[in-house]
């Protein structure tokens, strides 16, 4: 048995011909801002949801054991995938995180970076439960995408982190970055390191990180049919709520052609 992929299909293809995506919505560099200050918290909980499924593939521990999934490939998947969103290059040549060169590709356009700084201040001295339930300056729609991707992270299974990463990111993110490049029409001269980020997006997900995360599925479900069903289910749940973002998006800021 495998996961069924059908119905993750459909709502992909409903994700990446969003209009927000594929139509002339964001046209002036202050639409793209506001697009950045809403993305980027979308940004950081994929950081989150990413090492969250490290963490249960690979544990790290002061004293190293071997554990099944060392054995099975998942490790190695799984690494090479924080390899690149962990410690990717940045366009001098040294190491940065996917996190830390969206808010660099911010400061370049001139959007504003310290909405989600002090949301991260909070994330580290008092939790993420509190930070998504007691910072009123992050978007409503921004706090609740990202606690369906804590809600995913907290049902400590697998095979359902797996699937949200896997389906409800890694899979859509080059189709759905290809469309923000084009409706844009973004070069390097535009957003240098906006354009960098997208299309590096593009190339590693596309090429490497997609498939490995395919993979990582696969081996987490196990063979088990309830476990497919789960992933299916949170496979769907991950695209709607990222569907949700955007439409919210779009109806607040860009559907009547001035910011509230």
């Amino acid at each position: 048995m495998k996961i069924a992929v059908d119905g993750i299909k459909l709502k992909e293809e409903e994700l990446t011909s969003h209009s927000l995506l594929t139509t002339s919505v964001i046209q002036s560099l202050d639409d793209l801002k506001i697009f950045m200050e809403h993305h980027v918290y979308a940004v950081w909980d994929f950081m989150s949801l990413t090492k969250a499924l490290q963490k249960r593939i690979c544990p790290s521990t002061d004293v190293w054991l071997p554990v099944k999934h060392t054995r099975d490939e998942s490790a190695r998947l799984i690494n090479e995938i924080i390899l690149g969103e962990e410690s990717d290059r940045d366009l001098g040549g040294g190491s940065i995180s996917h996190y830390d060169l969206y808010l660099q590709a911010m400061e370049e356009i001139g959007a504003d970076t310290e909405p989600v700084t002090r949301f991260l201040r909070v994330v580290e001295t008092e939790g993420v439960d509190f930070a998504l339930n007691n910072c009123p300056w992050v978007p409503e729609m921004c706090l609740d995408f990202m606690k369906t991707t804590f809600e995913f992270i907290k049902t400590d299974k697998k095979h359902i982190i797996a699937s949200a990463f896997t389906y409800g990111r890694e899979d859509i993110i080059p189709d759905m970055f290809k469309g923000i490049l084009t409706q844009l029409q973004i070069n390097s001269h535009g957003a240098n390191k906006f354009y960098y980020y997208l299309e590096r997006h593009i190339e590693i997900d596309g090429g490497e990180h997609g498939p490995a995360a395919r993979k990582l599925v696969e081996n987490m479900c196990g063979g088990q049919p309830s476990a497919y069903v789960e992933a299916e289910k949170a496979a769907l749940k991950a695209l709607d709520a990222r569907i949700k973002l955007w439409t919210e998006l779009e109806d607040k800021h860009y559907t009547r052609g001035f910011f509230e």
